[in-house]
């Protein structure tokens, strides 16, 4: 696998990046901090997305501060096909989370998949690892070099399992133990059913159930010829009771006659009687009619000589009083109406009058009010004048200070330019100052340690003399670079006293112009002030003239509204005189009317009760001829009562109604004979029915019975068969870790043999369960993690180097070398002092010796930087915090 192209957006310190990858050996350098080790992140995390987060950092910890959209796509080459990852991020300011909303994986120029976690699998199944193989193998992050000796044995088995591809033999064993202990699990449930399913058929055959069957099957027949007899018998005595009974209810219809005929004979009595009493009372209405009559005729006698009536029409009489009684009542209502009008139209002027003596007084107190404002702003501008006067002599004492500081008003308004400017040269300088700071204590850590190996007289790592070697002269060399770099740290600081000084002018300056800047202001929010209060001033005086017209126009309206009031007074008191005549005459008309209405209704009333008797004479008639006909249906219905005693002659009740409870009480009793057999019937076809099902529960008992002896030996062979599997995914687990073990083993000792030529170590050895020991050249053995620091990373990294030759050979079921990704090494030299570097580069040389196409290294050691075929320079803007990268 070659990586080609890595192209980011807003990603950790980087806003945009596009970069490309060349054969050989790449080191990216640059200060700390500076975003180099976030390329490579970058890489991973474009493999395999938010799978790489380390424990505490979560997916918006990876996007630039401030943006809301993230986006890297990577570019790699693998067996001649070209593949491409583009992954996509948005982050939510609200809730602070981020979520991968774009995940595609193209080979060739099409679309493989565009899900994250299908890209994901795509990835892994591509490189034959995960992201913590991959971070065990190819990927040596700063500070986790030595993550595969410090960890424990079944971890470290289990990562070199892994990275060499025999890690899934130990899945497959354990799912062939679980199948295995699962089949002997249902081996044990399938005995306990079977023994079950026996107990079950030994109980009910030991009930002889056929037997029994036939026994009760003859016992129903016999049942059943015992109903049929007694059905007949009750069928009989049916018989008889329905003749008996039809004969009972003939003699019944025929009393049932005779006493509806004695019922309409006693009604038609009745209804005689009841027209008697009618004609009675008809009789006795008309006399009192007769009565009321005349008392009429004598009341209406008394009113027609009382409004001189001769016997003329009485209603045209009417309608004459009644047109009179109207003109008089007109008469009276428009005296009434002139008169109501008068007292409102009085009201009104009245009401008018009070209103306008309420309106004098409040323009009154509103003028008032008005003379008051007008002494208030007068006030209010004498203030505002003198507030004028005192912020123009603060503003002008704060621009003479300004102007002894050397800052006109002019310039200081581009006094935040001038301090951005300053804090950026204090800045450059505070840069540089720390990067000769860093040069001057790498040099003397140098010179520090180039002096030890001086004093010892040979190099500890090879074992060779010291003596007339080039140490001697690059430690006075380096020690002349440290005087040089001292000058430029002392001449840093001098211009950094000089920028801190011109700084805090400028921070006084502008101190001064912000107060100039607060006094204009203030002073225009007082003239501001000062106008609106003298258009307020003027405002109020308009106002004031006006309310003084408004009142004078106001008192001559009250004084119209007085006379108005007076001259209605004198009109009231005339009408109220026109309206007691009118009262009186219309009272004289309206009785002379009421006598008129009250012989008219007496004259109606006298017809009503004529016709009234007529009627009542009528109804006399009527109900003579009722009875009449009463009286001869009363001897029509006694003829017929003497025919029914004739036809009842014949028949004896008592003796019929005996006879028949007689065949009632044996019906009722065969019937309780032939319930009692039918129960004892049913229960035994019930037995019939249990035994039955008895009968066919052994034969699906039978049939279950063999169906799980079947399965046992089903079961027996499935799990002999996971048995075996287990043991041979055990067996090729064993024998491949074997072979691992062993090729491993003569890696890991070329390649130290390699690295510590003429050293005090002789070899390493690599147990069955990947535990390592270095052996010193005097038989010692020594566990990895008590070697010195620079040892120990060294040993780590031909550890790692050992693992990723034995996948790139292909042996014992790892992956084939052409698919691994580039050897990458973030920061390796930590830790490592220069002999030890020396070392590192031998190793790395070695990688590339020996095939590995592509070594990636961030570090910013001057030798890792000399030995590589490509360099890139990271640098960051301290005040943006964007990250940039160069090729040198």
């Amino acid at each position: 696998m070659k990586l080609k192209r890595l192209r980011v957006e807003n990603i950790r310190s980087y806003k945009e990046l596009d970069i490309s990858f060349d054969s050989g050996v790449t080191v990216v350098s640059g200060v700390n901090g500076s975003g180099k080790s976030s390329l490579l992140e970058a890489c991973f995390s474009g493999l395999f997305g938010s799978k790489t987060l380390s424990t505490g950092f979560v997916l918006a910890d990876m996007i630039r501060k401030g943006a809301t959209t993230a986006a890297l796509t990577l570019e790699f080459e693998q067996k001649g096909r070209d593949y491409v990852i583009e992954q996509g991020f948005r982050y939510n300011p609200k809730n602070d989370r981020a979520s991968n909303t774009k995940s595609v994986f193209s080979v060739d120029g099409k679309i493989l998949v565009d899900q994250a976690t299908q890209t994901y699998e795509a990835v892994r199944a591509l490189l034959n690892m995960d992201e913590e193989a991959y971070k065990n193998c190819v990927y040596i992050r700063q500070g986790e070099v030595d993550v595969l000796i410090n960890a424990k044995t079944v971890d470290r088995q289990r990562m070199i399992d892994d990275l060499l591809q025999i890690g899934k033999l130990e899945e497959y064993r354990g799912r062939a133990g679980s199948a295995r202990v699962a089949v002997g699990r249902l081996q044990r449930d399938l005995e306990g059913r079977m023994k079950d399913v026996t107990l079950e058929i030994e109980k009910i055959e030991s009930t002889e159930p056929v037997k029994t069957l036939n026994g009760l099957k003859g016992l129903s027949n016999k049942s059943q010829d015992q109903l049929d007899e007694l059905n007949k018998k009750k069928d009989a005595a049916k018989s008889k009771m329905d003749e008996l009974t039809s004969k009972a209810m003939e003699h019944g219809g025929l009393t049932a006659k005779m006493d509806a005929a004695n019922k309409e004979i006693a009604e038609f009595g009745t209804k005689k009687d009841s027209e008697f009493k009618l004609i009675e009372t008809n009789r006795e209405d008309i006399r009192s009619k007769r009565e009321s009559v005349q008392k009429i005729k004598n009341e209406n006698a008394a009113f027609e000589k009382e409004i001189g009536f001769t016997g003329e029409d009485i209603n045209e009489v009417v309608v004459e009083k009644e047109k009179h009684e109207r003109l008089t009542l007109d008469a009276l209502n428009d005296s009434v109406n002139v008169y109501a009008l008068a007292e409102k139209d009085l009201a009104s002027e009245e009401k008018n009058r009070k209103e306008t003596e309420k309106q004098i007084l409040v323009i009154q107190q509103v003028a008032q009010k008005i003379k008051d404002e007008i002494g208030s702003t007068e006030q209010e501008i004498a203030k505002s004048t003198d507030s004028m006067k005192e912020l123009e002599e603060k503003q002008n004492g704060a621009i003479e200070n300004a102007r002894i500081l050397g800052f006109s008003v002019e310039r200081l308004e581009n006094i935040d330019d001038i301090m951005d400017l300053l804090k950026d040269q204090q800045t450059r300088l505070h840069g540089s100052e720390r990067e000769v700071s860093t040069r001057i204590h790498e040099l003397e850590k140098k010179i520090g340690t180039a002096r030890e190996l001086l004093a010892k007289g040979m190099c500890p790592t090879c074992g060779q003399d010291l003596k007339g070697s080039s140490i001697e002269e690059t430690t006075a060399v380096d020690e002349e670079k440290i005087s040089v770099l001292l000058s430029e740290l002392l001449e840093l600081k001098v211009k950094e006293g000089d920028i801190e000084g011109k700084l805090e002018r400028v921070k006084k300056a502008k101190e001064y112009g912000k107060e100039i800047a607060d006094h204009q202001k203030r002073s225009e929010l007082v003239r501001n002030s000062l106008e609106a209060s003298a258009k307020q001033l003027d405002g109020h005086k308009t106002r004031l003239a006006e309310e003084d017209k408004k009142a004078q126009e106001l008192e001559g309206r009250r004084d119209e509204l007085a006379d108005t009031v007076a001259e209605i007074r004198k009109n009231i008191d005339t009408l109220k005189a026109r309206e007691e005549t009118a009262r009186k005459e219309h009272a004289e008309s309206k009785k002379i009317l009421d006598s008129a209405k009250r012989i008219q209704n007496n004259l109606h009333e006298t017809d009503r009760l004529t016709a009234i008797i007529e009627k009542l004479e009528g109804n006399i008639r009527n109900s003579m001829e009722k009875i009449e006909i009463i009286e001869g249906q009363i001897i029509e219905r006694r003829e017929r009562l003497h025919e029914i005693d004739e036809k009842l002659g014949g028949i004896d009740i008592n003796e019929l109604n005996m006879k028949l409870r007689m065949f009632e009480t044996a019906h009722n009793n065969i019937g309780l004979e032939i319930e009692k057999l039918r129960r004892e019937k049913e229960d035994t076809v019930k037995k019939i029915g249990h035994i039955e099902n008895e009968i066919k529960r052994l034969s699906e008992l039978h049939g279950n019975l063999k169906f799980l002896s079947n399965k046992r030996d089903y079961l027996q062979s499935a799990y002999m068969d996971a048995e075996a599997l287990e043991d041979m995914y055990m067996r090729i687990r064993a024998d491949l870790r074997a072979r691992n073990i062993g090729a491993l083993d003569a890696l890991l000792n070329e390649m130290f043999s390699f690295m510590y030529s003429n050293n005090a170590y002789s070899h390493i050895k690599l147990d069955s369960d990947y535990n390592l020991t270095v052996y010193e050249k005097n038989g010692i053995p020594l566990e990895p993690k008590l070697l010195s620091g620079g040892e120990r990373a060294i040993f780590n990294l031909v550890l790692r180097c050992a693992i990723y030759r034995l996948l790139a050979l292909g042996g014992s079921g790892a992956a084939q070398g052409d698919g691994l990704p580039p050897l990458i090494f973030d920061e390796p030299t930590v830790f490592l002092d220069r002999g030890h570097v020396q070392q590192l580069i031998k190793l790395i040389d070695m990688m590339r010796d020996i095939g590995v196409g592509q070594i990636l290294i961030v570090s910013h050691d001057e030798s890792l930087i000399d030995s590589a075929d490509h360099v890139f320079l990271v640098e960051k803007d301290p005040i943006t915090n964007t990250s940039t990268i160069t090729a040198k």
